[in-house]
């Protein structure tokens, strides 16, 4: 039997495991990306909701209460917008790809709130953040409430996403990217490379939506340019959707949407121009 720990250990743990209910955090470890906490968060939000914070950066979110399908950032709900081509046809997608699992916010409301598609694949580059998303962000629950991998609608996939893109034999009417570790971005799928290989695995007027971390204006604005050309070379249109319009020289989540479908994207701006209030 080991010896039993010190009186002063005891209550230097117990005094730890307090303050860290106190804090509202349920996990606490390590991912690819560094030191990983989920905690309860009612301070940025004001209401309840559960962070996904890794090495000091909000990866994901995810709401406690029967709104724990729904995306609770704004850049998650603006990659809605992926849907607004077919919205004024008879035809819908059918198929979506999902790069980035994160705290699986975007598979959740995909299964939960888009029926029409019948075929979901998710790729997530690390194991540990797909197990922390089953447990804390309701991974499980989806799968207990829509059956959607049991059915095959949806498929999760541990791979690096550029090399799963590559080596798959299949297109997509939706791509969405939102990979990332911490604050950096898969920059092999913004440069020109990674655009081609979307263009490739997409299906006719499909829609490819990548999530750059960038100012509008300004010398932080670097990452967005870039990206926005390389997918100018292989798309007819390039729209971008900005969480930062009111501050265009500070880096924020805009959504860049490339297609050939002629639509017009309401409350975007099409690139190279530049909203006004940049």
């Amino acid at each position: 039997m080991p010896p039993a720990l010190p009186i002063a250990i005891c209550a230097t743990l117990a005094l730890v495991v307090a303050l860290i209910r106190a804090q509202g955090i349920v996990f606490v470890g390590r991912t690819m990306a560094g030191l990983t906490i989920v905690h309860d968060d009612r301070r940025v939000m004001r209401e309840r909701i559960r962070v996904l914070e890794v090495a000091g950066t909000y990866q994901s979110a995810t709401y406690l209460d029967d709104r724990w399908t729904e995306p609770v950032f704004e850049y998650h709900r603006l990659f809605d917008h992926a849907f607004d081509p077919w919205a004024a046809t008879a035809a819908s997608p059918r198929s979506a790809a999902v790069l980035g699992g994160g705290g699986y916010a975007l598979p959740k409301h995909l299964v939960a709130h888009h029926s029409e598609l019948a075929h979901i694949d998710v790729v997530e580059i690390d194991p540990v953040i797909e197990r922390i998303a089953r447990r804390h962000f309701f991974l499980d629950r989806l799968e207990q409430t829509y059956h959607a991998e049991a059915t095959g609608r949806l498929k999760l996939h541990v791979d690096d996403a550029f090399e799963w893109m590559e080596s798959c034999d299949r297109r997509f009417d939706i791509i969405i990217n939102d990979c990332f570790l911490a604050l950096t971005p898969e920059f092999s799928l913004l440069a020109h490379d990674g655009a081609e290989l979307m263009r490739d695995h997409l299906n006719e007027n499909g829609v490819y939506l990548a999530n750059v971390v960038s100012a509008i204006s300004g010398p932080d604005a670097a990452t967005l340019y870039v990206t926005a050309e390389a997918l100018r070379a292989y798309f007819s249109h390039v729209w971008v959707y900005s969480c930062g319009l009111s501050d265009p020289f500070t880096s924020d989540n805009n959504i860049v949407i490339a297609t050939d479908a002629p639509h017009a994207f309401v409350g975007a701006w099409e690139w190279p121009n530049l909203p006004k209030e940049a």
